[in-house]
């Protein structure tokens, strides 16, 4: 049954469980992540999330990081006035809060602090940095489709800079880990426009193996994977568009296409940027280490993420949104 849109939602306010109002409410919240800053403004309900605005400035806060390991004064400048226009986008369109947080970039930087107030005084405004457990709960709790919760369940969001893996089962409080390997950050391998080699496969998969070594067996039959880096994967092979499913068959498939097209002829053909087709490789890699470290046989491609999470939270729980996070995500 497909999700209602956001005109359709007129129900009257009224209190459910948890205290929260069913009341249809418009949120606005930001997202710096280590390849943009993204700004998602939508109307909610606390359960269902339909965007309003929905953009995001490319700012690659996680090359500057690989780099020289800190973000430094011109970006953080220009990521403040970035924030302050999402804000006052937020306002127009008439979100009764405006929420910014920060993930990976923020979280390894060496000029942390000194990056958060040089925003902070051009935003005006405050950041949560997210950790990963925190970032793990917000994606399970924005995923945009009702998923089988009766039986284990692997909720992963692939990022540019990080992997959030959530692992759920019956009658067990979720579990949520953080790896630091990323679609932007993997096996340091980036051949620009030219296709990866042989040894280039060989050097990502054993990036993503070692980077999902530490997080063990995750016993379950379904994978349910959110984030950019999922959603263009499914472009590359148009029969996964239609159930938005990908096997361990369309993983090769997908391997098989990145290794013959460049990076520029992939962002043509399927309409993504050159910048997140060079990308690719890396996700695949990682899609495929999540699934031996599984017994799923299919990955299963959902289209929310971490940012309609915040604003379900702030729905539910308003300025407490991160002290009941884990409240927020028991079924």
């Amino acid at each position: 049954m497909p999700t209602p849109s956001a005109r359709s939602i007129k129900a009257p306010a009224r209190r459910r469980k948890g205290g929260f109002s069913a009341g249809p409410k418009i949120f606005g919240v930001a997202d710096i992540g280590s390849n943009s800053t993204h700004l998602l403004v939508a109307v909610t309900d606390g359960e269902r999330v339909e965007p309003l605005i929905d953009t995001s400035h490319a700012l690659q806060l996680g090359a500057l990081i690989a780099d020289r390991g800190e973000i430094g004064k011109g970006p953080a400048a220009e990521l403040g006035e970035v924030l302050a226009g999402y804000r006052d986008q937020a306002t127009s369109a008439g979100a009764d809060d405006f929420v910014a947080v920060a993930t990976e970039p923020l979280r390894r930087a060496d000029d942390r602090v000194e990056t958060l107030r040089r925003i902070s005084a051009r935003f005006q405004g405050s950041i949560a940095v997210l950790d990963h457990v925190e970032e793990g709960l917000l994606t399970l709790l924005g995923l945009r489709h009702s998923h089988d919760r009766s039986k284990p369940l692997v909720v992963v969001d692939i990022g540019g800079g990080s992997t959030e893996i959530v692992h759920l089962a019956p009658n067990r409080p979720p579990r949520s880990y953080g790896v630091s390997i990323g679609s932007a950050r993997l096996g340091g391998v980036d051949r620009g426009d030219s296709p990866p080699s042989a040894k280039d496969w060989e050097r990502l998969r054993a990036a993503a193996a070692d980077g999902m070594s530490g997080v063990g067996f995750l016993r379950a039959r379904r994978i349910v994977v959110a984030g950019g880096t999922a959603t263009n994967l499914l472009r590359l092979v148009p029969s996964t568009l239609l159930d938005g499913e990908i096997s361990p068959h369309d993983l090769v498939e997908m391997g098989k296409i990145l290794s013959i097209e460049r990076a520029s002829e992939i962002a043509i053909t399927r309409g993504i940027s050159n910048r997140r087709a060079r990308m690719l490789p890396a996700g695949i890699s990682i899609l495929e280490a999540l699934l031996r470290h599984t017994n799923a046989s299919v990955a299963v491609v959902d289209r929310g993420g971490i940012r309609e999470g915040l604003v379900v939270a702030m729905a539910r729980a308003g300025a407490r949104w991160r002290t009941e996070l884990s409240e927020l995500v028991a079924p």
